[in-house]
């Protein structure tokens, strides 16, 4: 750096080139996006099958009636009216109630007969030049819900675990990271069960990935 040079540090200087990757911040809406199965130009049409692990999480999530996985996929626009909106905590679309949410809830605007799905960004573990960052799903239903699939796999909460893992596990999230479902990445990773202490219950699964970045200078240029 030319001595006189202004840069985002001045009128200090950098001298170590750590971990500072711009982009972290959209991992939740990249999340959600993706398990929503939200039509990409890299992928206009999803593969919309019980085959696909994301399909089945989707209808546990959308329908509260018993054998779900009968129903055929939401469309899109059904998908997007459950996707908590801030600007109108309490006033959700449709009847459905908001029902994904990346930010932590919003008591009013939770229906207690649906079930929820919340996408927290965990602890972060730094290394001198990555982090690998823990993702906290919690998957809550009314207790009146979790057991009315009328599968032999009854446990709604428990099917949507198994399914996020599936479709998350050794997945590369493009600007994100590879998630792993793996407590040597990172020491958070595995899934408990979780109540309310009031009438829903559910699940808390956490995944990692690890995070690689560059220079902020480069980030944003």
């Amino acid at each position: 750096m030319a001595k006189n040079e202004i840069t985002v540090y001045s009128p200090y200087e950098k001298i170590y080139n750590f971990w500072a990757q711009s982009g972290l911040e959209d991992v939740p809406a990249k999340l959600r996006d993706y398990l929503l199965m939200m039509p990409s130009v890299e992928c206009p049409n999803p593969i919309e099958t019980n085959d696909n692990p994301r399909a089945r999480f989707i209808k546990y999530l959308y329908y509260d009636t018993p054998k779900p996985l009968l129903e055929k996929l939401p469309t899109v626009l059904e998908r997007k009216s459950i996707v908590y909106d801030p600007f109108n905590p309490d006033n959700a679309p449709t009847e459905k109630g908001y029902r994904v949410y990346t930010q932590s809830i919003v008591n009013q605007s939770q229906m207690d007969g649906q079930t929820i799905v919340r996408i927290i960004m965990g602890r972060v573990f730094p290394r001198d030049f990555s982090v690998t960052v823990a993702v906290d799903f919690y998957i809550m239903s009314n207790y009146t819900t979790e057991a009315n699939t009328r599968d032999v796999a009854m446990l709604r909460t428990w099917n949507m675990e198994l399914a996020l893992i599936q479709a998350l596990n050794g997945v590369n999230i493009d600007g994100v990271g590879a998630f792993q479902f793996n407590r040597s990445l990172h020491s958070d990773c595995g899934s408990t069960p979780i109540n309310d202490a009031q009438q829903n219950v559910g699940r808390r699964v956490t995944l990692a990935f690890e995070s690689i970045g560059g220079s902020p200078d480069e980030a944003w240029q």
